[in-house]
Protein backbone atom coordinates (compact mmCIF):
# COMPACT_ATOMS: atom_id res chain seq x y z
CA UNK A 1 0.00 0.00 0.00
CA UNK A 2 0.87 2.99 -0.85
CA UNK A 3 2.35 5.60 2.11
CA UNK A 4 -0.48 8.35 1.58
CA UNK A 5 -3.01 5.71 1.45
CA UNK A 6 -1.05 4.22 4.63
CA UNK A 7 -0.72 7.19 6.53
CA UNK A 8 -4.44 7.83 5.90
CA UNK A 9 -5.69 4.96 7.18
CA UNK A 10 -3.97 5.04 10.58
CA UNK A 11 -5.07 8.49 11.00
CA UNK A 12 -8.93 7.77 10.41
CA UNK A 13 -8.37 4.75 12.78
CA UNK A 14 -6.60 7.43 15.56
CA UNK A 15 -10.13 9.50 15.05
CA UNK A 16 -12.38 6.92 15.51
CA UNK A 17 -10.98 6.14 18.50
CA UNK A 18 -10.43 9.22 19.65
CA UNK A 19 -14.29 9.84 18.82
CA UNK A 20 -14.96 6.23 21.23
CA UNK A 21 -12.69 7.30 23.80
CA UNK A 22 -14.85 10.44 24.64
CA UNK A 23 -18.27 9.09 24.26
CA UNK A 24 -17.36 5.98 26.51
CA UNK A 25 -15.84 8.90 29.12
CA UNK A 26 -18.93 11.03 28.57
CA UNK A 27 -21.58 8.42 29.32
CA UNK A 28 -20.02 7.48 32.80
CA UNK A 29 -20.63 11.46 33.32
CA UNK A 30 -24.13 11.08 32.33
CA UNK A 31 -24.69 8.18 34.91
CA UNK A 32 -24.04 11.25 37.43
CA UNK A 33 -26.18 13.65 35.65
CA UNK A 34 -28.91 11.13 35.98
CA UNK A 35 -28.10 10.27 39.26
CA UNK A 36 -28.52 13.79 40.85
CA UNK A 37 -31.34 14.50 38.72
CA UNK A 38 -33.16 11.58 40.55
CA UNK A 39 -31.76 12.81 43.64
CA UNK A 40 -32.94 16.14 43.37
CA UNK A 41 -36.59 15.02 42.26
CA UNK A 42 -36.94 12.88 45.23
CA UNK A 43 -35.79 15.79 47.28
CA UNK A 44 -37.61 18.02 46.46
CA UNK A 45 -40.49 15.83 46.41
CA UNK A 46 -40.27 14.68 49.72
CA UNK A 47 -40.05 18.34 51.58
CA UNK A 48 -43.34 18.85 49.33
CA UNK A 49 -44.39 16.42 51.60
CA UNK A 50 -42.97 17.59 54.80
CA UNK A 51 -40.64 14.97 55.12
CA UNK A 52 -36.99 16.07 56.31
CA UNK A 53 -34.88 13.52 53.47
CA UNK A 54 -31.08 12.81 53.52
CA UNK A 55 -29.25 15.52 51.44
CA UNK A 56 -25.96 14.13 51.27
CA UNK A 57 -25.70 13.17 47.66
CA UNK A 58 -23.43 9.74 46.47
CA UNK A 59 -22.17 9.39 43.47
CA UNK A 60 -22.30 6.46 41.49
CA UNK A 61 -18.83 6.47 40.72
CA UNK A 62 -15.48 6.81 43.19
CA UNK A 63 -12.76 8.90 41.87
CA UNK A 64 -10.54 5.57 41.70
CA UNK A 65 -13.02 3.62 39.32
CA UNK A 66 -13.26 6.93 36.98
CA UNK A 67 -9.12 7.32 37.05
CA UNK A 68 -9.43 3.31 35.87
CA UNK A 69 -11.45 3.94 33.24
CA UNK A 70 -9.65 7.34 32.21
CA UNK A 71 -6.30 5.68 32.45
CA UNK A 72 -7.68 3.08 30.45
CA UNK A 73 -9.38 5.54 27.81
CA UNK A 74 -6.01 7.23 27.62
CA UNK A 75 -3.82 4.18 26.59
CA UNK A 76 -6.07 3.22 23.77
CA UNK A 77 -6.17 7.26 22.10
CA UNK A 78 -2.13 7.04 22.67
CA UNK A 79 -1.88 3.81 21.26
CA UNK A 80 -3.90 5.14 18.09
CA UNK A 81 -2.19 9.06 17.55
CA UNK A 82 1.49 6.55 18.10
CA UNK A 83 0.20 4.64 14.99
CA UNK A 84 -1.07 8.13 13.45
CA UNK A 85 2.51 8.87 13.67
CA UNK A 86 4.03 6.24 12.78
CA UNK A 87 2.04 5.92 9.59
CA UNK A 88 2.17 9.30 8.42
CA UNK A 89 6.60 8.77 9.08
CA UNK A 90 6.52 11.20 11.32
CA UNK A 91 8.21 9.82 15.09
CA UNK A 92 5.95 9.30 17.74
CA UNK A 93 7.99 10.65 20.94
CA UNK A 94 6.09 13.34 21.36
CA UNK A 95 3.19 11.88 21.65
CA UNK A 96 4.19 8.84 23.91
CA UNK A 97 6.04 11.62 26.22
CA UNK A 98 2.87 12.45 26.93
CA UNK A 99 1.73 9.28 28.14
CA UNK A 100 4.22 9.12 31.03
CA UNK A 101 1.03 9.17 33.62
CA UNK A 102 -0.85 6.77 31.37
CA UNK A 103 1.87 4.28 31.65
CA UNK A 104 2.10 4.54 35.36
CA UNK A 105 -1.86 4.63 35.78
CA UNK A 106 -1.79 1.30 33.92
CA UNK A 107 0.41 -0.52 36.19
CA UNK A 108 -1.67 0.54 39.21
CA UNK A 109 -5.09 -1.34 37.37
CA UNK A 110 -6.71 -3.51 39.10
CA UNK A 111 -10.07 -5.39 37.69
CA UNK A 112 -12.03 -4.92 40.61
CA UNK A 113 -12.23 -1.06 39.05
CA UNK A 114 -14.02 -2.22 36.54
CA UNK A 115 -17.85 -4.02 36.11
CA UNK A 116 -16.93 -7.54 35.01
CA UNK A 117 -17.19 -10.30 38.27
CA UNK A 118 -20.98 -10.37 36.66
CA UNK A 119 -19.74 -12.06 33.56
CA UNK A 120 -15.94 -12.98 33.97
CA UNK A 121 -14.32 -14.88 36.65
CA UNK A 122 -11.87 -13.56 38.90
CA UNK A 123 -8.91 -14.90 37.12
CA UNK A 124 -10.53 -14.01 33.77
CA UNK A 125 -10.85 -10.14 34.88
CA UNK A 126 -7.03 -10.23 36.11
CA UNK A 127 -6.04 -11.36 33.11
CA UNK A 128 -7.31 -8.86 31.06
CA UNK A 129 -6.47 -5.89 33.11
CA UNK A 130 -2.58 -7.40 33.31
CA UNK A 131 -2.21 -7.90 29.76
CA UNK A 132 -2.30 -4.20 29.44
CA UNK A 133 1.34 -4.21 30.33
CA UNK A 134 2.04 -4.21 26.50
CA UNK A 135 0.61 -0.71 25.68
CA UNK A 136 3.36 0.59 28.25
CA UNK A 137 5.92 -1.45 26.37
CA UNK A 138 4.99 0.86 22.82
CA UNK A 139 4.91 3.92 24.81
CA UNK A 140 9.06 3.38 25.97
CA UNK A 141 10.08 1.76 22.81
CA UNK A 142 13.24 2.48 21.65
CA UNK A 143 13.40 4.84 18.11
CA UNK A 144 14.82 1.96 16.07
CA UNK A 145 12.19 -0.39 17.10
CA UNK A 146 9.54 1.81 16.15
CA UNK A 147 8.24 -0.69 13.30
CA UNK A 148 4.84 -0.22 12.54
CA UNK A 149 3.85 -4.53 11.56
CA UNK A 150 5.41 -5.44 14.74
CA UNK A 151 3.88 -3.21 16.53
CA UNK A 152 0.52 -3.93 15.04
CA UNK A 153 0.73 -7.75 15.54
CA UNK A 154 1.34 -6.94 19.36
CA UNK A 155 -0.84 -3.82 19.70
CA UNK A 156 -3.91 -5.71 18.46
CA UNK A 157 -3.87 -8.29 21.84
CA UNK A 158 -3.32 -5.32 24.21
CA UNK A 159 -6.01 -3.09 22.17
CA UNK A 160 -8.56 -6.27 22.31
CA UNK A 161 -7.91 -6.62 25.95
CA UNK A 162 -8.90 -2.80 26.22
CA UNK A 163 -12.01 -3.59 24.29
CA UNK A 164 -12.81 -6.07 26.14
CA UNK A 165 -12.88 -4.30 29.55
CA UNK A 166 -15.25 -2.05 28.53
CA UNK A 167 -17.07 -4.04 26.48
CA UNK A 168 -17.97 -5.96 30.33
CA UNK A 169 -17.75 -3.07 31.97
CA UNK A 170 -20.85 -1.28 29.82
CA UNK A 171 -22.84 -5.04 30.60
CA UNK A 172 -25.99 -5.43 29.88
CA UNK A 173 -29.53 -3.55 31.11
CA UNK A 174 -30.71 -6.21 33.39
CA UNK A 175 -30.11 -9.58 34.78
CA UNK A 176 -29.85 -12.19 32.10
CA UNK A 177 -27.93 -14.93 34.09
CA UNK A 178 -30.39 -17.04 32.95
CA UNK A 179 -28.24 -17.05 29.58
CA UNK A 180 -25.37 -17.86 31.33
CA UNK A 181 -26.15 -21.24 33.08
CA UNK A 182 -22.66 -21.69 34.58
CA UNK A 183 -21.52 -21.37 37.94
CA UNK A 184 -18.00 -19.79 37.03
CA UNK A 185 -18.94 -17.48 33.68
CA UNK A 186 -17.55 -19.08 31.21
CA UNK A 187 -16.21 -16.56 28.29
CA UNK A 188 -13.69 -17.38 26.04
CA UNK A 189 -11.77 -14.09 25.98
CA UNK A 190 -10.23 -15.49 22.47
CA UNK A 191 -13.62 -15.78 21.11
CA UNK A 192 -15.14 -13.45 18.60
CA UNK A 193 -16.91 -10.47 20.55
CA UNK A 194 -20.13 -10.47 19.14
CA UNK A 195 -20.54 -13.92 20.97
CA UNK A 196 -19.85 -13.33 24.25
CA UNK A 197 -21.98 -13.45 27.01
CA UNK A 198 -23.35 -10.53 29.18
CA UNK A 199 -24.96 -12.14 32.14
CA UNK A 200 -25.68 -9.05 34.27
CA UNK A 201 -25.42 -5.40 34.11
CA UNK A 202 -22.49 -2.98 34.26
CA UNK A 203 -23.11 0.89 33.23
CA UNK A 204 -26.05 -0.22 31.16
CA UNK A 205 -27.62 -1.71 34.49
CA UNK A 206 -26.25 1.33 36.68
CA UNK A 207 -28.19 4.35 34.69
CA UNK A 208 -31.38 2.01 33.76
CA UNK A 209 -31.49 1.92 37.84
CA UNK A 210 -31.23 5.30 38.12
CA UNK A 211 -33.72 6.36 35.56
CA UNK A 212 -35.86 3.73 37.07
CA UNK A 213 -35.70 5.43 40.40
CA UNK A 214 -36.43 9.27 38.89
CA UNK A 215 -39.39 7.57 37.34
CA UNK A 216 -41.08 6.36 40.38
CA UNK A 217 -40.54 9.60 41.90
CA UNK A 218 -42.65 11.18 38.98
CA UNK A 219 -45.03 8.29 39.77
CA UNK A 220 -45.46 8.59 43.12
CA UNK A 221 -45.83 12.39 42.72
CA UNK A 222 -48.93 12.17 40.73
CA UNK A 223 -50.24 9.61 42.97
CA UNK A 224 -50.08 12.44 45.29
CA UNK A 225 -51.54 15.26 43.14
CA UNK A 226 -54.60 12.63 42.60
CA UNK A 227 -55.28 11.95 46.56
CA UNK A 228 -54.35 15.28 47.45
CA UNK A 229 -56.15 17.74 45.07
CA UNK A 230 -52.64 19.05 44.45
CA UNK A 231 -51.84 20.88 40.96
CA UNK A 232 -54.14 22.07 37.87
CA UNK A 233 -54.97 19.66 34.94
CA UNK A 234 -52.42 21.11 33.26
CA UNK A 235 -50.08 20.50 36.48
CA UNK A 236 -50.79 17.00 35.92
CA UNK A 237 -50.29 16.77 32.31
CA UNK A 238 -46.99 18.62 32.73
CA UNK A 239 -45.97 15.91 35.32
CA UNK A 240 -46.87 12.79 32.64
CA UNK A 241 -44.93 14.17 29.87
CA UNK A 242 -41.92 14.30 32.38
CA UNK A 243 -42.66 11.22 33.00
CA UNK A 244 -42.34 9.69 29.50
CA UNK A 245 -39.73 12.02 28.64
CA UNK A 246 -37.59 10.21 31.32
CA UNK A 247 -38.83 6.77 30.05
CA UNK A 248 -37.76 7.69 26.60
CA UNK A 249 -34.57 8.95 27.92
CA UNK A 250 -33.70 5.86 29.42
CA UNK A 251 -34.25 4.09 26.10
CA UNK A 252 -32.38 6.50 23.87
CA UNK A 253 -29.38 6.02 26.44
CA UNK A 254 -29.57 2.33 26.60
CA UNK A 255 -29.56 2.03 22.76
CA UNK A 256 -26.34 4.56 23.11
CA UNK A 257 -24.41 2.26 25.41
CA UNK A 258 -25.23 -0.97 22.78
CA UNK A 259 -24.22 0.75 20.01
CA UNK A 260 -21.04 1.72 21.88
CA UNK A 261 -20.26 -2.11 22.06
CA UNK A 262 -21.10 -2.16 18.57
CA UNK A 263 -18.68 0.18 18.31
CA UNK A 264 -15.94 -1.16 20.21
CA UNK A 265 -16.30 -4.68 18.19
CA UNK A 266 -16.04 -2.58 15.12
CA UNK A 267 -12.87 -0.89 16.63
CA UNK A 268 -11.01 -4.13 16.97
CA UNK A 269 -12.18 -5.56 13.54
CA UNK A 270 -10.63 -2.63 12.03
CA UNK A 271 -7.88 -3.32 13.80
CA UNK A 272 -7.65 -6.72 12.82
CA UNK A 273 -7.65 -5.94 9.52
CA UNK A 274 -4.84 -3.35 9.19
CA UNK A 275 -2.69 -6.25 11.12
CA UNK A 276 -3.28 -8.56 7.64
CA UNK A 277 -2.78 -5.15 5.49
CA UNK A 278 0.27 -3.72 7.11
CA UNK A 279 1.69 -7.01 8.06
CA UNK A 280 5.50 -8.54 7.69
CA UNK A 281 3.92 -10.34 4.62
CA UNK A 282 2.08 -9.94 1.27
CA UNK A 283 1.33 -12.80 0.00
CA UNK A 284 -1.12 -12.91 -3.11
CA UNK A 285 -3.97 -14.29 -0.88
CA UNK A 286 -3.96 -11.38 1.10
CA UNK A 287 -3.80 -8.66 -1.87
CA UNK A 288 -7.37 -7.32 -0.88
CA UNK A 289 -6.85 -6.65 2.76
CA UNK A 290 -5.87 -3.09 2.34
CA UNK A 291 -8.63 -2.44 0.74
CA UNK A 292 -11.21 -4.75 3.44
CA UNK A 293 -9.43 -2.33 6.13
CA UNK A 294 -10.16 0.60 4.43
CA UNK A 295 -13.77 -0.31 4.57
CA UNK A 296 -14.13 -1.72 8.27
CA UNK A 297 -11.74 1.87 9.24
CA UNK A 298 -14.56 3.63 7.62
CA UNK A 299 -17.38 1.47 8.82
CA UNK A 300 -15.33 2.04 12.60
CA UNK A 301 -15.34 5.80 12.13
CA UNK A 302 -18.73 6.18 11.06
CA UNK A 303 -19.93 4.60 13.74
CA UNK A 304 -18.23 6.74 16.57
CA UNK A 305 -18.91 9.35 14.93
CA UNK A 306 -22.57 8.81 14.78
CA UNK A 307 -21.93 7.53 18.77
CA UNK A 308 -20.57 11.59 19.14
CA UNK A 309 -23.66 13.09 17.41
CA UNK A 310 -26.54 10.99 19.62
CA UNK A 311 -24.34 11.42 22.87
CA UNK A 312 -25.21 15.65 22.24
CA UNK A 313 -28.78 14.74 21.87
CA UNK A 314 -29.49 12.61 25.08
CA UNK A 315 -27.16 15.55 26.67
CA UNK A 316 -29.19 18.02 25.80
CA UNK A 317 -32.44 16.07 27.09
CA UNK A 318 -31.21 15.56 30.36
CA UNK A 319 -30.18 19.61 30.64
CA UNK A 320 -33.69 20.31 29.80
CA UNK A 321 -35.13 18.16 32.46
CA UNK A 322 -32.81 19.43 34.92
CA UNK A 323 -34.40 23.10 33.70
CA UNK A 324 -37.86 21.69 34.25
CA UNK A 325 -37.52 19.82 37.56
CA UNK A 326 -37.69 23.09 39.79
CA UNK A 327 -40.21 24.74 37.93
CA UNK A 328 -42.81 21.39 37.90
CA UNK A 329 -42.65 20.42 40.67
CA UNK A 330 -42.74 23.39 42.50
CA UNK A 331 -46.43 24.34 40.98
CA UNK A 332 -47.31 20.65 41.87
CA UNK A 333 -46.70 21.27 45.12
CA UNK A 334 -49.39 23.53 46.08
CA UNK A 335 -53.07 22.01 46.36
CA UNK A 336 -55.53 23.72 44.69
CA UNK A 337 -57.89 26.00 46.50
CA UNK A 338 -61.73 25.90 45.68
CA UNK A 339 -64.34 28.31 46.34
CA UNK A 340 -65.88 26.41 49.10
CA UNK A 341 -62.16 26.21 50.79
CA UNK A 342 -62.62 29.84 50.29
CA UNK A 343 -65.96 30.52 52.16
CA UNK A 344 -64.72 28.03 54.84
CA UNK A 345 -61.77 30.51 55.14
CA UNK A 346 -63.94 33.84 55.53
CA UNK A 347 -66.17 31.47 58.38
CA UNK A 348 -62.84 31.36 60.62
CA UNK A 349 -61.82 35.01 60.50
CA UNK A 350 -64.69 36.13 61.32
Amino acid sequence: MEDTALAEEMAQFARGVMSLSDVVSQQFELAEEINTLGFTENLLFQLDLGGNPGTDLKPLFSARDIAARENLLSALEGYAAGLAALGSGNSPEAIYAKMSGTAQGLKTLTSDSFSLSHSLSFLQSDQLVDDLGLFDQFFLLPERDRRLAPILDKGGKSLKKAALLLYFDIGATADQSGKCNFTVPANDLKADMSSLKLCRGGLRSIIATAVAFDVTVWKDRLAYMNSAGAGSAADRREAVTRLVGMQKLGQTIDKLLAETQSALIAMVAAHKTMEAAFGHDQTPSSLSAPLMASSRTLLFVDQATALSEKLQTVKSAIVELSANTSAVSAVQAVPQRTPQDDEEQQEMDK
